[in-house]
């Protein structure tokens, strides 16, 4: 006779797959399965019954009926996991309608829900499923989820012998770790692996739906400044896993390549564990490199690059600059430049390097991630301004040399182009307070009624 075993609590050894769930339905009580229907079980437009003909082994198995569009989730009793360990759950299955595997780990994101794996479609006869789910969180009062669709009478869902088992710890990888490749199409060599990676965020949107809904969130990552180092986290944008620039985050994913755009997909975890942490600095390159896989979703910065294509309907608003080295395409997803720039104006631009359409763009986030470049005598008496120390702990101490005696309007906005000082000062110097700062790269912007000069300085502590 088989045997319904779920283990309560189980210690994990290097090596050894540990069993958490041996249940082939043989026993019931009271009409229900032993170790079966546990809190996260759907009690409504969810029938579960013993079915005893044409079973896998033993003498029974159950059968799972639905009414209504929506999924119904049934679960076990309340199991012990171990974070960041894969477990593989192993079934078979026949009858009509879909099923898949999920699991209840009480995580912070996700309502405490993994994502669910693929649908798998039953037939006629038993066929054997095997699937994995990673627990990202420690938990006692675990529930793995049988997802069924689409099974209703006569054709329902018939699910028996199903073993549960830890197959692994999840692989802790350095985001360079995961991009670099030598592969000529550039996929990652840990593609379709769930990988736990770490990094500051550097630029984060939201797309919207034909309705003007939020639908997607695509967030860029950073563990270091350079080639490899970057990623996108793809994600729905109802799942809330919001962060900021300069937010240290923590993702557990799915390792994926979609149309040669190598990403993090699948959220198993989202965790900001940190804000207001520096930011990788750009990367200075030239524009003919822009457009290659060491910089895919890297924080570049290009100077001295003058416009050769201004943005046009049949370009949708994109724009190319060059440094002589060949085109660089500056897309507009993240901020739209205003005014448009002209042909032969030249720019220091900074932005993170996306990837669609077979294309890479540099994608500026905000205005002072656009700079004009202009010579001497357009600064005029600006030119004589300087600024320290830089980086900066307390203060910030900006003499306007040649400008002395003139109104001169400084603004210094941060990482997401906000304002955080603002003022106007005619002295020959001013200090300006920046101890309640974050750490970070800024902007100081020094206007008069004639010129105008950006420097970019920096807060550390």
């Amino acid at each position: 006779m088989k045997k319904t075993l779920l283990i309560a609590s189980l210690m994990l050894t290097a090596g050894v797959q540990a069993q958490v769930v041996d249940s082939g339905f043989e026993a019931w009580t009271g009409g229900e399965p032993d170790g079966w229907v546990g809190s996260k079980t759907h009690t409504s437009n969810l029938v579960y019954s013993q079915v005893t003909e044409d079973v896998h082994g033993g003498t029974s198995a159950v059968g799972l009926a639905t009414t209504g569009a929506d999924h119904r989730r049934f679960t076990t009793q309340p199991v012990t996991v171990e974070a960041n360990v894969e477990y593989t759950v192993t079934f078979w299955v026949r009858g009509g309608g879909q099923v898949r595997v999920g699991l209840f780990d009480e995580r912070p994101s996700g309502s405490g829900y993994a994502p669910y794996s693929g649908w798998t479609t039953a037939t006629a006869t038993w066929a054997q499923v095997s699937q994995t789910v990673t627990a990202v969180q420690s938990s006692t009062a675990a529930e793995f989820i049988f997802s069924v669709q689409s099974a209703t009478e006569p054709n329902i869902i018939v699910i028996d012998d199903v073993n549960i088992s830890s197959t692994g710890g999840l692989q802790e990888l350095s985001i360079y770790d995961i991009q670099f490749t030598s592969a000529p199409d550039g996929a990652s060599t840990h593609a379709e692996e769930i990988v736990s990676t770490s990094g500051i965020v550097t630029a984060t949107y939201v797309t919207l739906d034909d309705a003007g809904e939020p639908e997607y969130r695509y967030t860029y990552i950073q563990d270091g400044t350079g080639a490899w180092n970057g990623i996108v986290v793809f994600d729905y944008a109802d799942n809330n896993n919001t962060s900021n620039i300069g937010d240290a985050v923590t993702v557990v994913a799915t390792v994926a390549e979609f149309n040669g755009l190598t990403e993090l997909t699948g959220i198993q975890s989202f965790t900001v564990t940190a804000t207001g942490q520096t930011v990788p600095a750009p990367v200075v390159t030239e524009t003919g490199d822009v457009a290659s896989e060491p910089f895919e979703s890297v924080l570049v910065r290009v100077e001295e690059a003058a416009c050769t294509l201004v943005p046009s309907g049949a370009t949708f608003g994109k724009w190319n600059v060059s440094d002589g080295t060949g085109d660089a395409i500056i897309g507009k997803v993240l901020y739209t430049v205003t005014p448009a720039p002209v042909l032969g104006q030249v720019f220091d631009i900074t932005g993170v390097v996306s990837f669609a359409f077979s294309e890479y763009n540099i994608q500026p986030r905000f205005a002072a991630d656009v700079e004009t470049t202009v010579g001497v005598n357009e600064i005029g008496v600006l030119n004589t301004v300087n600024v320290f120390p830089n980086p900066a702990t307390d203060n910030i101490t900006l003499t306007l040399g040649a400008a002395a005696g003139q109104r001169v309007e400084y603004t210094l906005t941060d990482a997401l182009g906000r304002s955080v000082i603002a003022g106007v000062v005619r002295d020959e110097r001013i200090a300006l307070n920046v101890q309640s700062l974050n750490n970070g790269v800024y902007h100081l912007t020094l206007r008069t009624a004639e010129f105008v000069r950006t420097l970019q300085v920096q807060v550390v502590r």
